[in-house]
């Protein structure tokens, strides 16, 4: 992963509950599909020192606690990952290979934190945008109102020939590292919530943007010109 001038300091990761709806119903839950809506989102990396490997744990119930819950997966120092929440010596990261995205559980201790300047530039949020690994994209462009744009198609499909999509045309004003568009009357409105974390765009919605199990939710990474 490149590095960016907007990094300040690096430090220790501690350890913070986050009050997420997902981790009062499950609070062992850390997979792909919850992750994008956990609302505490830091970018993190695997500290020089730890282990060689820092495996991923899975979030079956009493896990991570337990030695089977420990999977093949790992990654290694120098790798970048973005971290939803932490808990009991325990960290929900998100790491972003060439071609495919790995969740899970990680030992805290393997891990530090990178601070950055959360105060982006319209021109920080304009490009292509993909969700590696699926068909779903968002492209975001700025108008002359100084608004942003942010157009895309989200997809599902069931593997055996069925396809549902939803797509999403509105425009908005981005708070910090935060922006929401919004499409639809008060029943069956469409929001979308994007999350600028450095050059990771993390996306959620509230579900109602297109056909049956559709959705924006992701981390997507912008396409290179």
């Amino acid at each position: 992963m490149k590095s960016s001038s907007k990094v300040l300091l690096l430090v220790p990761l501690i350890s913070a509950y986050s009050n997420d709806l997902y981790a009062e119903i499950e609070p062992y839950s850390c997979r792909n599909g919850h992750f994008p809506s956990y609302q505490d989102m830091k970018l993190g990396f695997v500290r020089e020192g730890a282990s060689d490997r820092s495996y991923f744990y899975d979030d079956d119930k009493g896990c991570p606690y337990r030695d089977d819950c420990k999977e093949k997966a790992y990654i290694v120092p120098g790798d970048e990952v973005l971290v939803a929440k932490t808990q009991d010596g325990w960290s929900c990261v998100w790491y972003q290979g060439a071609s495919d995205s790995f969740v899970g559980w990680m030992r805290s201790e393997n891990l530090g934190l990178a601070l950055y300047d959360s105060n982006y530039s319209l021109s920080d949020w304009v490009g292509n945008w993909r969700f590696i690994g699926t068909d779903t994209y968002l492209k975001i462009t700025e108008n002359r109102q100084a608004e942003l744009n942010v157009s895309g198609k989200a997809y599902w499909s069931n593997g055996r020939g069925l396809t549902n999509f939803g797509s999403v045309d509105e425009k908005g004003i981005p708070d910090g590292m935060h922006l929401e568009v919004k499409s639809g009357d008060e029943i069956y409105d469409c929001k979308v919530h994007l999350r600028l974390v450095q050059e990771y765009l993390v996306v959620y919605d509230n579900k109602t943007c297109g056909g049956m199990n559709v959705n924006f939710d992701g981390v997507y990474l912008k396409k290179s010109s």
